[in-house]
């Protein structure tokens, strides 16, 4: 079993076990399992889904606003200041 972790953390490696032929656990990394939790959260959150839809509509019409424009629209004295480090 160490060594299927090991195997596990080190390349992604995913394994499955098996009771009477059926899957009953999968192994995964810690970093995949949180990648997942993440899907699933944000599958279950209806705000993020409509926020999602509305950048992806606005993506097939192309209408995003690019960095430039952004800036073009800010005053010159405050385009090239920094926020606090």
């Amino acid at each position: 079993m160490r060594e299927l972790v090991g195997e596990c953390e080190l390349t992604g490696r995913r394994t499955l076990f098996l009771r009477n032929g059926r899957p009953v656990v999968a192994l995964v990394s810690h970093d995949e399992y949180m990648a997942l939790r993440e899907t699933i959260d944000m599958s279950n959150d209806e705000a993020l889904r409509a926020h999602i839809a509305v950048a992806e509509d606005e993506a097939k019409r192309n209408a995003l606003m690019l960095v430039e424009d952004l800036l073009e629209n800010q005053k010159p004295e405050t385009r090239n200041q920094r926020g606090p480090s």
